[in-house]
């Protein structure tokens, strides 16, 4: 069976026609002909073996020209058979299989008519018994196609009446009975015929039909496995940044901690351990030279506001105090103020967040349905994002944003600047602990009117 193509759709079969189109009717006789061959050839055989013992009876029933009926039998029929057997075993069967088989059963019928010519009367009515056997042998063992076998059929009825009607004068009352038999027999074998086509057919369809699925669902589990294979691979890509992110996560706070002792010991702690010097000294001179003792005191009083500065900035670094007491519209009014560049910050009210995410936040920040989203948009040169590699800056960003469930993303080209914009969904259970939002006043972003957000251009 030829295999179904993606325009294979389910065909009716009438009951007027067994038929299907014309490139359906070739995919249908290639199948007809490899689940029938078998068959075939076994109906042809069976012939054979029956044409032969039959035989035996001509010399009981017609012993005067049972040599004109064996000439029939074994010189004209059994080797046209057995030709016709030996040709189903080569490639030349194939293309005429139907119209040669259709040629051997109307001469297994047309022999036995014969046969009745050449008996007398009453040898010629038992002949006649041979061909009710012919026509359901032909319909139904042999596998001829309904039209076939209704041509060898019609062609056998024909050569019978020929004979019974000029050759043989038949008595009516004995025509009538022997055409009655022999039309039902023919009747019978059309329905018996035409029942096993269409049982053919239908099989046929339901098998092509099966295939089509077959191939159909084939191809989605192609691209099931493809899409798979993205996602393990996507997967697979994430989980190698994640593994790199938190390398260097842990190597940047092991460099920030180590930062934090130099400049504790060599900041802070000097200063203090100068302060201690510097005290026990006032108390020996407030004994001796109160005025000098005096003057060093508020020399001291310098140092400590110095020493407290180096505090507050050491603390700025790991955590600016400002964001931690007043939150992000603080902390990043703030550091607009302090930035070399023009810069001007707008922003919607904000409430408070966890610690780890307004640390990581640092720009532009608004909440909507998808969670908490930042922007950074310059008007300066730009750079190719696309051409180089991101700077240790960005990643690190990406890096902190992805530890928390976020996702960084930079766009910039050459004369158009810079826009960096990053997401980060919240949790219900962070909402519910998170404090209320700070008072701020809302003004809406100018590049986003149908949002309002804070931006830092």
């Amino acid at each position: 069976m030829a295999e179904p193509t993606s325009e294979w759709t389910s065909p009716r079969l009438g009951l007027r026609r067994l038929g299907f189109s014309e490139s359906l009717e070739s995919s249908f006789s290639e199948y007809y002909f490899h689940h029938s061959l078998v068959f075939m050839r076994f109906a042809i055989v069976l012939s054979i073996v029956l044409y032969a013992l039959f035989g035996i009876l001509d010399l009981f029933i017609v012993p005067d020209v049972a040599g004109s009926i064996w000439v029939i039998r074994y010189a004209i029929y059994c080797p046209v058979a057995l030709a016709v057997l030996g040709l189903t075993f080569t490639r030349r069967f194939k293309p005429i299989a139907q119209p040669m088989l259709c040629g051997l059963a109307a001469l297994c019928g047309l022999g036995i008519v014969a046969m009745i010519a050449i008996a007398d009367v009453s040898g010629g009515y038992l002949y006649y018994a041979g061909l009710l056997l012919v026509v359901p042998w032909a319909y139904t063992a042999l596998r001829l196609r309904f039209s076939y076998a209704t041509a060898a059929a019609g062609a056998i009825m024909v050569g019978y009446e020929v004979v019974a009607i000029w050759l043989k004068s038949t008595p009516l009352d004995i025509l009538i009975n022997n055409n009655f038999f022999f039309i039902s027999s023919v009747i019978i074998g059309m329905v018996a015929g035409y029942m096993l086509e269409r049982s053919i057919r239908t099989d046929f369809i339901q098998r092509g039909l099966i295939e089509a699925q077959r191939a159909e669902l084939a191809e989605h589990n192609v691209h099931l496995d493809s899409a798979l294979q993205a996602s393990l691979e996507e997967v697979r890509r994430k989980a190698e940044e994640l593994q790199a992110s938190r390398a260097r996560i842990v190597a940047a706070a092991d460099a920030e901690h180590r930062r934090i002792e130099r400049n504790l010991h060599d900041g802070a702690q000097q200063h203090l351990v100068a302060l201690a010097v510097q005290l026990r000294l006032a108390s020996r001179l407030a004994e001796n030279d109160g005025g000098a003792a005096k003057a060093l005191l508020d020399e001291l009083d310098g140092q400590l506001q110095d020493t407290v500065q180096e505090l507050r900035s050491l603390a700025h670094g790991i955590y600016p105090p400002l964001l931690m007491d007043q939150g992000l519209n603080a902390a990043l009014s703030a550091a607009a103020k302090r930035s070399a560049l023009p810069t001007t910050f707008e922003a919607a009210s904000l409430r408070r967040y966890p610690p780890e995410v307004e640390a990581t936040v640092t720009i532009r920040v608004e909440e909507d349905a998808a969670g908490l989203v930042f922007e950074v948009i310059d008007d300066g040169i730009g750079f190719d994002s696309r051409g180089k590699g991101l700077g240790a800056g960005f990643v690190n960003m990406n890096d902190r944003l992805g530890a928390v469930g976020g996702s960084l993303q930079v766009d910039s080209a050459p004369g158009r600047g810079t826009r960096v914009a990053g997401s980060l969904s919240l949790k219900e259970e962070t909402e519910r602990s998170a404090d209320p939002p700070s008072p701020t006043p809302d003004v809406s972003v100018a590049s986003h009117p149908a949002r309002q957000g804070g931006r830092l251009a």
